[in-house]
């Protein structure tokens, strides 16, 4: 009788525990990618071709390195070493998007700096 009882109570288990797992939400992935660039700035003469430079660089950056489809690119830091342009970017879709957003309120309800949007 031990024995048919413990079958039926691991049974249950199992049934209670596949019923909660198909009702558990399965998160949402979220694509958030750090990238550092850099281009050179040899041929840039004034400021529109330095942002023509830097778009045809964010444009090789998504289609080279970027398997997904991006909702935002900011450009979040940018330093001169020599005479190239050192470039990082933050990539992310609406998912991650939204998760940056939420990491910038802090618990003192301040936000970060916001990156200069691309």
């Amino acid at each position: 009788m031990a024995l048919r009882f413990a079958k039926h109570s691991i049974v249950a288990a199992g049934l209670l525990t596949a019923s909660l797992a198909l009702l558990t939400p399965s998160p949402v992935p979220a694509h958030v990618v750090e990238v550092t660039t850099s281009l050179s700035l040899e041929q840039v003469q004034d400021k529109a071709q330095l942002r023509e430079a830097l778009k045809a660089e964010v444009d090789r950056v998504l289609a080279t390195a970027i398997a997904f489809t991006p909702t935002v690119v900011a450009l979040t830091d940018a330093r001169r070493v020599g005479e190239r342009l050192m470039v990082r970017l933050l990539i992310a879709d609406a998912d991650g998007e939204r998760l940056i957003e939420a990491l910038e309120r802090d618990g003192n309800g301040e936000t970060s700096p916001q990156p200069m949007r691309l």
